[in-house]
């Protein structure tokens, strides 16, 4: 009677394993729930001087001044940065669809001319942050209540997702950064990386001609630290992370709406990641959807690694055998690491819900055993893969998979 109630325990686990597994192929560059509201603002600095800003937010209809929708707040925010000539409505498309997966976004218009200061730029990109602090304390603002101070992220195109770097560099508020085509700054976005503090993603254009990855995107991930990625999208140009050509722009091999859409994908999956730590969609950003996505190649970093990275078994059929791996940290300082089976439809069991504390340099093993039995008999091979995810932020993960067939 045991051996059947563990039987049935195991089958479970797999199905809800399963479960859990296919809704990570949500499509995220398609509109979430809410419809996107908009409206411009005005910014003080704390000098008295003020600049304008566009604020794009989850509504309750669309189009500009429309009533925010209060019923998924407090919201968390991004703070965007145009790119060089560039207006904000450049960005609209991006900019909404953040709003209608329940983000604030607040994109300063300011810096829009022939000779921008970069510094100023990321100093005004913060004081949007400081904006929405002010608000959400504001019981007269249509925004009290609804800001997560807490969940601040930076974005920018081009110039401005250089301006994104020297903010989060400077301000231990950003949370997470993810930009497009980010391009070197003066001062230096380069030379700013190791400051960055927060996880990013430096979102690139394998085509781009403009700020091209090799010397812009490239330095600046080799510069900074994990968590970090550099996700390059195949045939991606300069000018496809905006809604339409201007002067001077550049092309690439894929269309500009499909760009667009891949953008989207990118930046909501990081940012629910880091910013809502929302669990679902980790797979798109750290595991095997990542790695597998054929129209982005990723360069990337989580801080910590699981080996090997894949192995192979064959067992008789009703056998049972053992797999190790090893999780070694190589991140930025002491952490913990939980380990989590998913994908497998055949029964696995865990044997080390964590690790201990690792310091830097230090390794774990743990070990999945796969139990022999198998509910039908008809399939012949099943992968598991096993995540290891950090304790330090509760959402970045290294993964290893272990594939059982029969002989």
């Amino acid at each position: 009677m045991r051996h059947w109630f563990w039987i049935l325990c195991l089958a479970l686990a797999s199905a809800l394993a399963a479960l859990v597994w296919a809704q990570t192929r949500e499509d995220l560059g398609v509109p979430g729930p809410y419809p996107a509201g908009w409206r411009s603002v005005t910014v003080t600095r704390p000098n008295n001087s003020t600049f304008t800003a566009r604020l794009y937010y989850p509504a309750t209809t669309a189009g500009q001044n429309a009533p925010i929708d209060p019923t998924g707040g407090p919201y968390p925010a991004v703070t965007f940065g145009h790119g060089f000539l560039q207006a904000v409505s450049q960005y609209d498309s991006t900019l909404r669809h953040l709003a209608t997966r329940g983000y604030l976004v607040i994109a300063s218009d300011s810096e829009g001319g022939l000779f921008p200061n970069h510094a100023n730029f990321a100093l005004d990109l913060r004081h949007c942050l400081t904006w929405l602090e002010q608000q959400n304390g504001n019981s007269s603002s249509f925004l009290f209540g609804l800001v997560a101070t807490d969940r601040f992220g930076a974005c920018g195109h081009s110039m401005g997702g250089g301006a994104s770097i020297l903010a989060t560099a400077a301000d231990p508020r950003i949370k997470a950064l993810a930009n497009l085509a980010a391009a070197e700054t003066n001062p230096s976005a380069i030379a700013a990386m190791p400051n960055v503090q927060a996880p990013f993603a430096l979102i690139a254009g394998s085509r781009d001609t403009i700020t091209p990855p090799n010397t812009n995107q490239l330095p600046m991930y080799n510069n900074g630290s994990a968590p970090r990625q550099l996700p390059n999208i195949t045939g991606g140009f300069h000018c496809g992370f905006v809604d339409s050509t201007f002067f001077g722009c550049d092309s690439g091999t894929i269309s500009r709406a499909d760009q667009l859409l891949e953008t989207r994908r990118q930046l909501t999956a990081f940012f629910d990641l880091y910013l809502k730590k929302d669990q679902t969609n980790w797979n798109q950003v750290w595991g095997l959807d990542m790695r597998g996505n054929p129209r982005v190649q990723t360069t990337f970093d989580a801080g910590v690694v699981v080996t090997p990275e894949s192995q192979t078994r064959m067992i008789p059929r009703g056998s049972r055998t053992t797999y190790e791996l090893t999780i070694t940290n190589t991140g930025r300082g002491p952490d913990t690491y939980a380990i989590q089976i998913s994908g497998n439809r055949w029964p696995m069991i865990l044997l080390n819900p964590s690790t201990p504390t690792l310091q830097v340099g230090e390794t774990a093993v743990v070990r999945v055993a796969f139990t022999g039995f198998v509910a039908g008999g008809g399939a012949t091979q099943d992968t598991v893969v096993v995540s290891a995810r950090s304790a330090r932020d509760g959402v970045t993960r290294a993964i290893g998979t272990a594939t059982t067939q029969f002989e």
